[in-house]
């Protein structure tokens, strides 16, 4: 309890002084170390529920991350009064696990420029709650999602200093943003066999729309993730820990609409260390609005992320750039703790 204890203390502290970033808003699986066919970490849940049944570690009772990240321009340094705020984002996540449940609640603040000109912001404040349970049997895991939450906006906010980035992010009022709930129920599942793994992923079988429940086939196309994934395991077959542990997937979300599909390949090398001492590279070409049989990299990204853990913490560095244009990027810096 004093460790658990002594973390919060040190995490609340990190919420005041450090702005943190995860999945408010986000799709977990831009990130190069999450697929929908991968398992093993608790992080990999969010991509897939059904990876809540095939963790390599059990987990304690509780997780928590916090993190940040931006979209910056080299331009905009030495011009713009706020060069390191242009469409940041904070986010705090919070998970209570149990063997086949668990329940995750996502805080979130962003910063939407609205004017390049001059440093005024939209300013939005986002909840969501996620309740993920999984179920497995040899070789097949079976998972299910529900979530849902809302969003508060203050618009048309100056910020030209770093008080004012605190007081418009958690000492003033918000007020109701208008379209901005959500409800979501999806399925998942993973099939593993040695080295391989597929999973499937349907993020809205039932969603709201028009603040009434949707069933339909383009909500279903839009929100479905295929992915296959070839990876070493974590120890060898004599039963040792392997010191390099390669893995890589490719996954393509949206059926129909080359407006809503993306393509993603990534591969990660991970130098294991010790039992709970790891460190992983991992990388990721990922294509939006991606037409089937020809690639653009135009609408592509190129993601670079270095993960390093041990004894239940983690810390993560990534970097995000167009893969034609290096004039803007998004950092990101993300903390981890698993009790």
């Amino acid at each position: 309890m004093k460790r658990l204890a002594l973390v919060l203390i040190a995490l609340f502290t990190l919420t005041v002084s450090l702005p943190a970033f995860t999945i408010t808003d986000e799709n977990p699986l831009d990130s190069p170390l999450i697929s929908a066919s991968y398992t093993g970490r608790f992080s990999d849940v969010f991509a897939n529920p059904a990876a809540l049944a095939l963790m390599e570690i059990e987990p304690g009772p509780f997780a928590i991350s916090l993190s940040w990240t931006d979209g910056l321009k080299a331009s905009d340094f030495g011009s713009d009064p706020m060069p390191l705020l242009q469409n940041q984002k904070w986010n705090i996540e919070a998970s209570f696990i149990a063997r086949y449940v668990a329940l995750t609640a996502f805080f979130g603040t962003e910063f939407e420029r609205i004017d390049e000109d001059s440093p005024v912001y939209d300013v939005h404040s986002a909840l969501r709650i996620e309740v993920d349970m999984a179920y497995s049997v040899p070789h097949l895991s079976i998972g299910m999602r529900v979530s849902g939450g809302n969003k508060m906006i203050r618009e048309n906010q100056t910020i030209s200093n770093v008080g004012a980035v605190f007081t418009n992010a958690l000492f003033s009022p918000f007020e109701r943003e208008s379209g901005s709930e959500s409800f979501d129920v999806g399925v998942g599942t993973i099939l593993t066999f040695g080295p391989v793994s597929g999973g499937i992923y349907v993020g809205e079988l039932l969603t709201l729309r028009d603040e009434n429940i949707y069933i339909g086939w383009d909500s279903l196309a839009e929100s479905t993730t295929l992915s296959l994934s070839l990876g070493a395991g974590r120890f060898t077959e004599s039963g040792d820990l392997r010191f390099f542990r390669p893995r890589c997937s490719v996954s393509m979300t949206g059926l129909i609409e080359d407006d809503t599909r993306s393509v993603e390949a990534e591969a990660e090398l991970t130098f294991q260390l010790l039992p709970e001492t790891s460190f992983t590279l991992a990388v990721s070409y990922l294509e939006k609005s991606h037409t089937l049989f020809s690639f653009n990299p135009d609408n592509a990204f190129v993601n670079i992320f270095l993960r390093g853990e041990g004894s239940g913490f983690s810390g993560t560095f990534g970097l995000t750039f167009k893969a034609t244009d290096f004039s803007s990027f998004s950092p990101a810096i993300i903390f981890s703790y698993v009790s």
